[in-house]
């Protein structure tokens, strides 16, 4: 009987990966062990946006590892990190990029490896807030499709195209996956995506009231391997067209953020308030209300850390929740009473919407403290 994890978020250097692997007891040598069988929740680039050349790199190296076993051992969902190479980056150069990130900095006054120096630390605050409304002006100018210059300074700072190609492979090789299931060890289906879905995603793909995992994985995968097809032949050629998801998902562009199915995570309406960046309800969203999250459904998912929660869904953490500082598995249970986000994966409930989140904050917990979710069996 294999082994099943699944591993939150792996944005971090490919050894503190492997070291968190390998205190689980899932490596022989250098590679997973035969009978273990991983799922990779998705995002596995930009963990470092103040040294994008180390973080580009080692990005390569833990996608090109996970990805050099076989299908049937390794399962690599696509994060919003991950399609961001295809989508927002899709045909933009690596000289272009790094120009339009230097300017980045200088708009977010915090200049790192690579990139430009702003003025002094001593230059006066007019001078210096002079300097980034000129880099923001030059920033629309030059690069009216980007989305906005933080993305690009912060959340997608080690792009290259080197990893585009990377995931180019991969989606045409049909090894990046929407969606998958799995077994928890309690017995229940669950759903596995990277951000989660909500009753938007299921109106969107045409079932409105959905709860089964696998038919939701199903209808997921398809709407990806469209996708795909509509740009296989342009990739295959070696074009860069962008890859399209939407409505479920949509890329960011024109100086906006993305929005929906990959980047979207669990808010309390009444913290977003009046919050551009939430956006509960848009066309593009990137916070959404958990009492959408579909009822009786049970799902895995990364891209939201513990600190993010705990600030997000403040009303509704737990003492012990809240006394926790990073990392973790936790749970965001939904019924027609109440919501609870809570540490650890809730036991079963009749009538409850399960969102269990395993990012680790790999970058802010030790190895040794950085918990894998089993399951009783994958898809």
């Amino acid at each position: 009987m294999p082994r099943t994890y699944v591993m939150g978020d792996p944005q971090a250097p490919f050894a503190k990966v492997r070291e968190v692997l390998d205190r689980h007891g899932l490596l022989a040598g250098d590679r997973l062990a035969p009978d273990v069988r991983l799922i990779s929740i998705g995002d596995h680039f930009d963990y470092d946006f103040r040294d994008p050349t180390t973080c580009a790199r080692e990005g390569l190296a833990l996608l090109r590892w996970l990805a050099s076993h076989d299908p049937g051992q390794v399962t690599l969902l696509l994060g919003n990190h991950d399609a961001a190479r295809v989508m927002e980056l899709a045909t933009i150069t690596d000289e272009t990029f790094a120009a339009a990130r230097a300017l980045a900095a200088v708009i977010a006054q915090a200049p790192h490896a690579g990139q430009r120096a702003t003025e002094p630390a001593d230059e006066p605050a007019e001078a210096r807030e002079e300097a980034r409304a000129r880099a923001r002006a030059e920033f629309e100018a030059a690069y009216p499709t980007l989305p906005a210059p933080g993305v690009i300074g912060r959340d997608y700072a080690s792009f290259t195209t080197e990893q585009r190609d990377l995931v180019i492979e991969l989606l045409l090789a049909g090894r990046f996956r929407l969606a998958t299931t799995g077994v928890l060890a309690d017995g229940r289906a669950a759903l596995l995506t990277h951000a989660g879905v909500t009753t938007r995603e299921l109106a969107l793909l045409g079932e409105p009231t959905l709860c089964e995992p696998a038919a939701i994985a199903a209808l997921l995968e398809a709407r990806l391997s469209r996708a795909i097809d509509e740009v296989r032949d342009p990739w295959q050629r070696g074009e860069r067209a962008p890859l399209s998801l939407a409505p479920l998902h949509l890329r960011g562009e024109d100086g906006a953020e993305g929005g929906g199915l990959l980047y979207h995570r669990p808010s309390d309406p009444a913290r977003s308030a009046g919050d551009p960046r939430a956006a509960i309800g848009s066309a593009r969203p990137r916070r959404f209300d958990p009492r959408t999250l579909p009822v009786g459904l049970t799902q895995v998912v990364g891209h939201t850390g513990h600190a993010k929660c705990t600030e997000e869904l403040a009303a509704w953490a737990t003492d012990a929740a809240v006394a926790r500082k990073h990392g973790g598995i936790r749970t965001l249970r939904v019924t027609e009473r109440a919501l609870c986000y809570d540490l650890g994966v809730a036991a079963p409930a009749e009538g409850a919407a399960d969102l269990i989140l395993i990012d680790p904050e790999l970058r802010r917990v030790p190895a040794n403290d950085v918990a894998l979710l089993p399951l009783a069996r994958g898809a």
